[in-house]
């Protein structure tokens, strides 16, 4: 990357693997040919998978009560709690309506924290968001309660509600800008319908004379095939970013061979 400019080497913060953007197929089959011989190091490379998330789609109470005994000091918590979806960006929220201290005070945020846990992997096998958990009632033990037991109780809670609320797979829908010479720009259309997404419309480039940019919403697993796509509308000319816009629903057949290929990789 120092030697070539038109490089970015970067690392991928959900796998930590080495994240590498070059210009095309053309540059990464030279550039991995000089690793290869000039420095000894054969590199496996694939694109990365798109970041998938999951939700709910249904409003599900849970009551989860976690017991065990082993000799000593046994491990106690009872939990109750509502688990429903929320709109689209707005993360994860926890509150608790808990009366007449059946949950003691000190341990509310090892729930909360438990819940957390849980949305770390869903049913589907992706993190989840866009969920809200409420505590409402509970109980506990006076020796054997503990943070670990609510805790415990908290996250076995809320991963079985997630089940019953009707998990649904979220993909990431990003915002392209295509540079694109004016005399191709009519084949956009038909590239992008072809590929799921939705045209925004086009302006002139205000910085190169004879070039327009088009504008789109594109599912982010479909960024490869745009790739090859400008290459042959465009004899190679065109350029594209894109940047995150939002998560959008996945349904049917291709929510499950997603579901499928991620359990299996």
């Amino acid at each position: 990357a120092e030697a070539d400019t038109a490089l970015h080497l970067a690392q991928d913060e959900a796998t930590g693997h080495a994240l590498l953007a070059v210009q095309g197929r053309m540059h990464l089959r030279a550039t991995l040919g000089q690793l290869s011989e000039g420095f000894g190091v054969e590199v496996e490379a694939h694109s990365p998978a798109p970041r998938y998330r999951e939700t709910i789609s249904a409003k599900v109470e849970e009551a989860y009560r976690h017991r065990k005994q082993s000799g000593g000091a046994g491990q106690f918590a009872d939990v109750t709690m509502t688990v429903a979806p929320l709109g689209r960006s707005e993360g994860f929220r926890f509150s608790e309506v808990v009366k007449g201290g059946a949950v003691p005070r000190n341990y509310i945020p090892s729930v909360e924290e438990g819940a957390r846990d849980a949305m770390v992997k869903g049913p589907l096998g992706f993190p989840v968001i866009d969920v809200s958990v409420t505590l409402t009632d509970g109980k506990h033990h006076a020796v054997d309660s503990s943070d670990y037991a609510f805790r415990t109780a908290g996250r076995q809670g809320v991963k079985e509600a997630l089940i019953k609320a009707g998990p649904v797979l979220l993909q990431p829908v990003d915002r392209v800008d295509v540079h694109i010479p004016s005399i191709y720009a009519g084949s956009m259309v038909s590239l992008i319908s072809t590929l799921k997404g939705q045209v925004l419309g086009f302006d002139r480039d205000p910085a190169c004379r004879g070039w327009d940019v088009f504008r789109a919403l594109l599912p982010a697993a479909s960024e490869e095939e745009l790739v090859a796509g400008l290459a042959a509308a465009t004899q190679g000319t065109a350029w594209h970013e894109t940047r995150f816009d939002h998560y959008e629903e996945l349904y049917g057949r291709e929510a499950e061979r997603i579901s499928k290929e991620h359990a299996e990789a």
